[in-house]
């Protein structure tokens, strides 16, 4: 059984304003980003249709205000009817809650791990997957049934217990875990990152995705600086990381964010003051300006990944974009996570079936992969990651199945890789930029 540990405060995490606020169900995208549809009127329950006007004018009187003249029992002056509507909201609030934390930390059973004699053409040691999704917990309005809610959410249809379960079935480690905070649910949010690493403590190394209504048009893929650092200062030194963030255009929403651009650049002091490593998904022509940022902050450590440079319109199919940041930059480090025929196949439209028999003969998956990632690796020994990108697309990309299916072939990937970069890529690099961050 994989245990989990109730200890939350729920007071600590009542925001009457999303309470009040009715708010559409949750549909999550690949990277754990909600995609928002309107919500008809007379799907609200009637006791969460109100406005926050009552709510406002409640949370602006300070604890030590004296009444002049009102009802001692009601300094506000608040008619009893919103009084009694307030309280009915955030009884709704509370139990919703309780709710959602209760399934977001729920034990599983987990299958015993099984046993694998591996040749000597096998990897046989530690592992630390340095990409990891976590799905967000729901954030629509509070108040309806686990079947309103239409995304595989975290305390709704999964629970923390599932990435554990994957980590201990396949024998890795620990893992960097990207953990998504928006509004209307940023206080739950970083409360459940609080409460999960309290429950599995050395597990996940968290790392905080804070988009701005990236799924809009005028949105971006991170918040601004200052509400980033008050997302921080909630709870200081609970995060690791700052990413992964999705630097290339979003279809239908965010527009491409250049690495050197103003809202990154006023970010960057603010990561550097958290002691923070820094997750960039690059995009496309995005090289220059990533180097100019990498030369104005010599003192963070970025980590970046995609293909953005390898494989695009005006790429040149290779690895020498990717290469020449690493040797021109010791400040950065690149993840690998597509190790299985040099293809992504974490993608809704790939079923979990068809996953697990891709994987049926090494030989023409080894051969490819040897030829695009074997000397890359092996000449920046220090500055490569391995990394999966699991948690969120299908949920079938962290089921124990699929887990030691894909953790066979990358050990008998890396067991083909030079002895003395093995240990490096599988978890001795990740394990030394943790000592960085520390």
């Amino acid at each position: 059984m994989v245990k989990a540990k109730w200890g939350l405060l729920l007071a600590a995490v009542l925001i009457p304003l999303l309470i009040s606020c009715a708010q559409p169900p949750e549909d999550t995208s690949e990277n754990g980003i909600s995609t928002k549809e309107p919500v008809k009127e007379q799907e609200i329950p009637e006791q969460i249709k109100e406005t926050d006007s009552s709510i406002k004018a409640t949370s602006a009187i300070s604890g030590d205000s004296q009444p002049t003249g009102r009802d001692t029992n009601n300094p506000a002056g608040i008619p009893q009817q919103e009084e009694s509507k307030e309280s009915e909201q955030e009884k709704i609030a509370v139990s919703h809650w309780k709710r959602v934390f209760a399934k977001a930390l729920e034990e599983i059973n987990c299958p015993p791990p099984p046993k694998r004699n591996f040749s000597d053409k096998y990897y046989k040691g530690p592992m630390i997957d340095t990409h990891i999704h976590i799905q967000s917990l729901p954030d629509g309005a509070p108040g309806f049934p686990d079947e309103y809610y239409t995304g595989s959410n975290l305390g709704i249809k999964q629970s923390i217990a599932e990435w554990v379960c994957m980590m201990d079935y396949e024998g890795t480690n620990s893992s960097f875990a990207f953990f998504a905070v928006w509004d209307p649910i940023r206080d739950e949010s970083l409360e459940i990152v609080k409460g999960i690493l309290e429950a599995y403590p050395g597990r996940f190394i968290p790392f905080i995705m804070p988009p701005d209504r990236d799924g809009d048009p005028d949105g971006y893929p991170t918040v601004d600086a200052g509400e980033l650092e008050g997302m921080l200062q909630v709870y200081p030194g609970l995060f690791k990381g700052y990413g992964e963030i999705g630097l290339y255009g979003h279809p239908g929403g965010a527009p491409a964010l250049p690495p050197d651009s103003p809202r990154l650049m006023e970010i960057y002091p603010v990561v550097q003051k958290s002691d923070l490593l820094v997750y960039f998904h690059l995009g496309e022509g995005q090289k220059e300006s990533f180097e100019r940022a990498l030369k104005a902050n010599p003192d963070i450590t970025f980590i970046f990944h995609g293909d953005q440079l390898i494989d695009c319109g005006s790429c040149d199919k290779t690895l020498d974009d990717v290469a020449d940041i690493l040797e021109n930059h010791p400040n950065v480090f690149y993840g690998i996570d597509e190790l299985y025929g040099d293809i992504h196949l974490l993608r809704q439209d790939v079923s979990k079936e068809e996953f697990i028999a891709h994987f049926k003969d090494y030989r023409p998956l080894l051969k490819q992969d040897l030829a695009r990632w074997k000397d890359f690796i092996e000449t920046h020994p220090n500055q490569v990651l391995w990394g999966t990108d699991r948690g969120v697309g299908p949920v079938w990309s962290i089921d124990p199945e699929v887990a030691i299916v894909l953790n066979n072939y990358t050990r008998y990937f890396i067991g083909h890789l030079n002895p003395a970069v093995q240990e490096r890529f599988a978890y001795k690099n990740a394990e030394n930029l943790l000592g960085e961050a520390s």
